[in-house]
């Protein structure tokens, strides 16, 4: 084969990254429940309360994994080839994190149609959390504030954004994520194990995921040339199912999550707005205010 016929074959327009890929999706799913199930059975084993932290924390990777970066592809239809699995599937990755398909669509869709404007929700979140005060504390709004306990404040808006318009009639989406609960809460709690589901869930849920998505949020878009940032760390993208190329997931969304670094390489390699993680992009900020 010449080099001239490899080039033809070599993707180089949006379209050719689009695609559905039904055992890849299973197989991420797969990956991040086994993974929170493995944490979970070792800090047990261990028993012990700095390796409990270290457990909570990694399991909040995981849950972000799941409630944020694959039920975003679900939102985006890019999870599954049957479009209809999106929706009906999203006990596995949506009502664990009290979120649904169509909760995350209202607000996510507007975000993509219009960013940075008026019915973009990330302004005022900006503005929630303090970033465009001229006398603010980097250091302190992205690393302190979050852990310390404002993590729990930004789960509970978030839960409420994508609770409060749920249909809670018999069988939609509000009886079905209630229904969902109540048959985990009663398991965990007739097989004795309530203080597990607590523990290894609850805690991580309503302290690390939110961490997580505060940190995703804030690197995605604040203080960029483009409007948007793509985080290239290997490891992180590793974990979160490519979350970081979000600079290419917003010019083309149909594009699925393990199709985005090579579409990334080919479309917009030169994106002004690269980094290698949240410390990267403080560092470099904190330079420019200094």
């Amino acid at each position: 084969m010449t080099d001239a016929n490899l080039t033809e074959k070599l993707p180089s327009k949006p379209i050719d990254f689009v695609e559905r890929n039904d055992q890849r999706a299973f197989l991420a799913l797969l990956r991040d429940w086994m993974a929170i199930f493995l944490i979970v059975a070792f800090s047990i084993w261990i028993n012990n309360i700095f390796v409990y932290l270290v457990s909570v924390w990694a399991i909040g990777i995981f849950q972000f994994a799941i409630g944020e970066a694959l039920l975003h592809e679900a939102t985006h239809n890019n999870l599954f080839q049957n479009k209809l699995w999106n929706e009906q599937l999203e006990f596995l990755y949506g009502f664990p994190v009290l979120r649904t398909i169509s909760s995350y669509r209202k607000h996510h869709f507007p975000h993509h149609k219009g960013l940075g404007s008026e019915e973009d929700y990330i302004p005022e979140y900006y503005e929630m959390l303090g970033l465009y005060k001229e006398d603010k504390n980097l250091f302190w709004l992205w690393f302190v504030k979050p852990v310390i306990g404002f993590a729990i404040y930004h789960f509970l808006i978030d839960a409420y954004i994508h609770l409060k318009n749920l249909d809670w009639r018999p069988f939609k989406s509000g009886f079905k994520v209630s229904l969902f609960w109540l048959v985990v809460v009663i398991g965990f709690y007739l097989s004795g194990h309530i203080d597990i589901l607590l523990l290894y869930w609850v805690v991580p849920l309503v302290w690390c995921f939110p961490c997580y998505v505060y940190w995703s949020e804030v690197h995605d878009h604040f203080h960029t040339v483009s409007g948007t940032r793509s985080n290239l760390n290997f490891l992180a993208n590793l974990l979160t199912h490519n979350n970081g190329y979000h600079y290419v997931h917003h010019l083309y969304p149909t594009i699925p999550w393990y199709k985005l670094p090579e579409a990334h390489e080919t479309l917009c390699p030169e994106n002004v707005d690269i980094s290698n993680g949240l410390f990267d992009v403080y560092r470099k900020l904190s330079r420019l205010t200094a």
